[in-house]
């Protein structure tokens, strides 16, 4: 499994900060723990080479893009294989590109090196459109190789549907991109109900703040342009298993604890998310039994700067966790003894009005169960008395026995995942859990149809 943010931009976009230079983006990339990125500058790809070499310094894959302006001002985000590619679409969109840049309304467009020196600026008004319609776009983006994501679709300004209503039918689209400012759970019912085309999340970085605020995760084999064109199309096993807002949404809170689990030796992780409406209380649980940690750890784990993970340089998971229940009038309580594992209990104010957003469950669970097979998960959800349930255990029986992250079994849980979360806010009793541990009715009737096939 890997964390990518496929949409940021660099100090070549008119609109993006100055600081976002290529060792400052990488910089800020690694801290955030991403796997890769993918730099879509506005109509040009003039800072691409530079921000690979600075990549590859620190291991951070940086695959080719860019963000272009159609003649009706849809921006659409090109993934591309290599800087060649990218170079071939730049020759093809400054031919079709009007205009002269004006520093003093639009900003410096600064071509940078690797290491933040500036080579020169571009002249051409990289901030306009092109003369070519979104069909055009797109048929430029393939014809380069790469694949054509309609960047943004949940805003308003230069978003395809925002700019014309619709998406066009017909158009060759190969995904969706939303933005860090809707959680994945409201967009996929809201852009692809039915799954149409994958959806990914991206930041739109133009300040090194925002990098990685936004990420996708995706089941590859490693982070490459091939392995992600596979994971849209759904080839070989390699899958989008889903988005988020890490430190932002709760669903990411949850991930990152629950990985620490994993991270900490556990085989056995069990997540409850409980929404007490009459008490008005969320409450978020997570124990495993992992190595555990002595009482000095457990004094620093809540230190921003502080962790035991090798995976992250700055383990930043528990500290916001801890805000986040803080602001909206709860706690964070943590206990843990060496070899005993550990529990960690996050308390909200249910309807309190500075409360994080829970985000999307789907992806918290796909990312587990799809990457870390060898783990015993169990999560329970209860809304108002009603509980919806799985564990690995049952889903492995489900899928006949074999992994989660084949292309069946991947299927089967996000089928028991979206029926089973869609039955908490049903009006009908019949779909309730019975008793805590059992499985959903939603659960059953996946387990039910997979035996039948």
């Amino acid at each position: 499994m890997f964390t990518l943010d496929t949409h940021m931009h660099t100090c070549l976009s008119p609109c993006a900060d100055l600081d976002m230079h290529p060792t400052a983006i990488v910089a800020t990339a690694i801290q955030a723990g991403l796997d890769g990125i993918v730099v879509c500058d506005h109509n040009s790809a003039e800072n691409l080479a530079a921000v690979q070499r600075a990549g590859q310094r620190v291991g951070l894959s940086v695959l080719a893009g860019m963000e272009i302006a159609s003649a009706e001002e849809v921006h659409v985000v090109a993934l591309l294989p290599d800087l060649e590619a990218a170079l071939k679409l730049q020759r093809r969109v400054y031919a079709e590109l009007p205009g002269k840049n004006d520093e003093e309304a639009f900003g410096m467009q600064v071509v940078a090196g690797e290491d933040g020196e500036v080579l020169g600026f571009n002249q051409r008004l990289l901030i306009g459109a092109t003369t070519m319609s979104v069909e055009e776009v797109v048929a430029a983006i393939h014809d380069a190789g790469g694949v054509a994501v309609a960047a943004h679709v949940d805003r308003e300004g230069f978003g395809i549907i925002g700019q014309l209503g619709m998406i066009p039918p017909g158009l060759a689209l190969d995904a969706l991109e939303v933005s860090r400012l809707t959680p994945l759970s409201v967009a996929r019912l809201k852009y692809v109900p039915s799954g149409e085309l994958p959806l990914l999340c991206g930041s739109d970085a133009h300040e090194p703040k925002f990098v990685g605020t936004a990420v996708t995760f995706m089941l590859l084999q490693e982070p490459t342009f091939a392995e992600v064109n596979a994971a849209l199309a759904e080839k070989s096993g390699r899958t989008v298993l889903g988005g988020g807002r890490p430190m932002e949404d709760l669903s990411m809170h949850i991930l990152d604890i629950a990985q620490n689990s994993i991270e900490a030796g556990a085989s056995s992780v069990e997540i409850s998310l409980v929404e007490d409406i009459a008490r008005d209380l969320l409450e978020i649980e997570v124990r495993d039994d992992g190595k555990g940690m002595d009482p000095e750890t457990i004094a620093k784990v809540a230190d921003p700067f502080f962790t035991t993970r090798t995976t992250r340089k700055v383990g930043m998971g528990l500290a916001f966790l801890a805000q986040a229940a803080q602001a909206a009038g709860g706690e964070l309580s943590i206990k843990s003894e060496p070899g005993q594992g550990t529990r960690v209990k996050a308390s909200f104010g249910l309807s309190h009005i500075d409360r994080a957003p829970i985000g999307d469950v789907e992806t918290t669970l796909m990312v587990l169960l799809a990457g870390h097979d060898n783990v015993d998960l169990t999560f329970r959800h209860s809304i108002g008395g009603r509980e919806f349930s799985l564990c690995t255990a049952d889903l492995k029986e489900a899928a006949g026995g074999g992994p989660l992250s084949t292309p069946a079994g991947l299927a089967l849980l996000r089928q028991a995942i979206r029926l089973g979360e869609s039955s908490l806010r049903e009006p009908d009793p019949a779909r309730q859990t019975r008793r805590p541990g059992n499985q959903t009715a939603a659960s059953l009737e996946v387990n039910n149809e997979y035996r039948d096939r």
